[in-house]
């Protein structure tokens, strides 16, 4: 089952020394089996306030070993990870795949992240969660990431929060979902009161 890595960064001193950690972590991930999907900050904000403010990285790995073994390894840990110390407040939390393998990805796909600080009503949420899932595939998008991690690589943060991440085959595509009147009529009214969300696009790494 693949896994992800995903990080939420509130940048303090970002371009200090980020172009080398970011130029040397490419190379290296990429030696240990991971792919970038995205990286930087939104594409488009569709909900909320927090992503807007942050830098996020997600990266995609065969398996939560594969995941695990880039990051705890000296090369990462000893070498490439300093240069980024001091440059951010991170939380990485570290996410079981949701179901089968991706395919490759479409030319212009984008990556639509939800953050959900869920405050109760688990029942009327699961029923937005059946309508919204629905309605995902209707409109061609499929799901990478839903729930907590499976381990903490920084912060406590992401812990604290449940996450859905998706693929979509375009922007067009994503907007086409969210700005549906069977998506903001009927399915987005059920989660009202069950908690706050921040909702954002991502363009997919291009290199």
């Amino acid at each position: 089952m693949p896994s992800y890595i995903i990080a939420n960064n509130h940048a303090t001193d970002y371009e200090a020394s980020i172009g080398a950690y970011r130029g040397r972590v490419t190379d290296v991930a990429t030696s240990f089996g991971g792919r970038y999907l995205a990286r930087g900050v939104p594409a488009q904000v569709l909900e909320g306030q927090w992503l807007p403010r942050q830098r996020n990285v997600i990266s995609r790995w065969d398996s939560v070993e594969a995941a695990e073994k880039f990051w705890f390894s000296d090369v990462y840990q000893k070498e490439v990870r300093p240069n980024r110390v001091g440059t951010a407040v991170n939380d990485i939390g570290l996410f079981n795949g949701d179901g089968e393998p991706a395919p490759a990805p479409a030319p212009d796909e984008v990556y639509m992240l939800v953050i959900a600080q869920l405050g109760g009503a688990a029942e009327k949420f699961g029923a937005y969660a059946k309508a919204a899932g629905a309605l995902v595939t209707q409109f061609g998008g499929r799901y990478l990431v839903r729930g907590a991690p499976v381990k903490m690589l920084e912060g406590q943060y992401l812990s604290r929060v449940r996450l859905v991440l998706s693929a979509w085959p375009s922007m067009d595509a994503a907007n086409k979902f969210w700005n549906s009147d069977a998506y903001q009529k009927d399915a987005k009214p059920l989660r009202e009161g069950t908690g706050i969300f921040d909702v954002a696009l991502f363009a997919a790494e291009t290199h």
